[in-house]
Parts: structure tokens; C-alpha cells; sequence
């Protein structure tokens, strides 16, 4: 079994934020989190109508295991980085990097989401900078991919901010009606993160990335 261990020392930090692995007691907030909130019920921003799920009987254990599923199923080869996002100490969402056969590709995407609470607070565009970094002065990634829905334009502001260009539409049904899907795309030479991000522990976990 992959030793998993450096992943959790993995710290990323912003002026505002820490990103980082979280314990299962961490993760049951954040679920708590989820549950009190993250999108108006008419609304479905994500490609999986994950937040569908909330209020039924299990939510908090399937969301658990959603976690717990995304460490055990690691692998060079196929990663998703689940990392927990504080903001002055208080969870406030969760910032996901993915690859598959990263050593080859050299490509990352990612996706996200905030509490409702602590939205429209620039922490989106905070967040994605930090995995931004991670992935292209970190694991030298060369370019970055990401994505938003029609009618969730607050996530292609955030990509705009940062720099990424869109590359095509097409379409998604998460509640079995088609949605447009913007796929956007930032390559590494078109990176200035905007502010600085502080990464720590990474030099260990870099063979578990596929990056040395």
C-alpha cells in the first residue's frame, strides 16, 4: 500500500488561507459545512449533482467516504488532491487538484467550492491560486485546465482573474437537462499569481505526484 504520510504535510498558505489535507474529524465539518449550505437549491454549479444529496438520511458518511476514497484510490498514475481550505481558522470549503499520468502530461485540473456563508469574499480566487502555484512553481506542471457552467459566472470570474483563456463549450446534464460547460485552459507561461503562496512539505511527497 502507497505510503501516503508526506501528503499530509503538505501546507499551502496565502495572506488569507491554509490548504491541507484534513483529519476525519476535519472532513465531518466540512460535510457539516456543505450541509448548511453552498448554492441555492434551483442552482447546480458542478458537473456531479453531488449537493442533491444533502438532507438525506447518510449524506455526511457517503461524503466521508468520498474523502477516504480519494486518498486510498491514490496513485501516481491518478491522483486527487482534496485539500481542506481555513480562513482565519474556520473552515471555509475545499479546493481539489487532479492529474492522470501526470509525469507524462504534465497537466492538472481542478475544481472547488465555498460555504455559502463566505462567499463573494475573493477566497475562490485565493484558493485556486494556491493550487495554481502547487502545481506550476511545485510539481512544474505546464498547463491547467478548469471549467464553469452557464449560470455559475462567478466561477468564470475567478478563471478570468487568474488568467485562463476558454477553449470550447459543450454540455453536461448533472440533473439530466443539458447545460452549457465552458472548458478553459491556462498554460504555464501565462502564470502571474497575484499574490505570494507559501508552500511547505512538498519536497517528500513529489514521487507520489509523479513529479520528480
Amino acid at each position: 500500500m502507497t505510503d501516503l504520510a508526506p501528503l499530509f504535510e503538505l501546507r499551502l498558505r496565502t495572506p488569507r488561507l491554509e490548504l491541507r489535507l484534513g483529519t476525519p474529524g476535519e472532513i465531518d465539518d466540512l460535510g457539516a459545512l456543505a450541509e448548511r449550505g453552498i448554492h441555492p437549491p434551483e442552482e447546480m454549479p458542478f458537473g456531479v449533482a453531488w449537493t442533491d444529496g444533502i438532507g438525506q438520511p447518510g449524506f455526511r458518511e457517503r461524503f466521508a467516504e468520498f474523502h477516504r476514497d480519494q486518498c486510498e484510490s491514490w496513485s501516481p498514475l491518478d491522483w486527487h488532491l482534496d485539500l481542506l481550505v481555513w480562513a482565519d481558522g474556520e473552515i471555509v470549503g475545499n479546493q481539489e487538484l487532479y492529474a492522470k499520468e501526470f509525469a507524462e502530461t504534465r497537466l492538472v485540473g481542478s475544481g472547488s467550492w465555498i460555504g455559502a456563508a463566505f462567499q463573494r469574499r475573493g477566497i475562490g480566487t485565493e484558493m485556486r491560486t494556491a493550487v495554481l502555484e502547487l502545481a506550476f512553481r511545485g510539481l512544474g506542471a505546464t498547463a491547467a485546465t478548469s471549467g464553469w457552467l452557464e449560470g455559475n459566472r462567478a466561477s468564470g470570474r475567478v478563471s478570468e482573474k487568474l488568467g485562463y483563456r476558454e477553449t470550447g463549450i459543450g454540455e453536461i446534464a448533472p440533473r439530466g437537462v443539458p447545460v452549457l460547460h465552458h472548458d478553459l485552459r491556462l498554460d504555464r507561461a501565462d502564470w502571474a499569481p497575484p499574490f505570494p503562496v507559501e508552500i511547505s512539505g512538498l519536497e517528500p511527497a513529489l514521487p507520489l505526484f509523479g513529479a520528480t
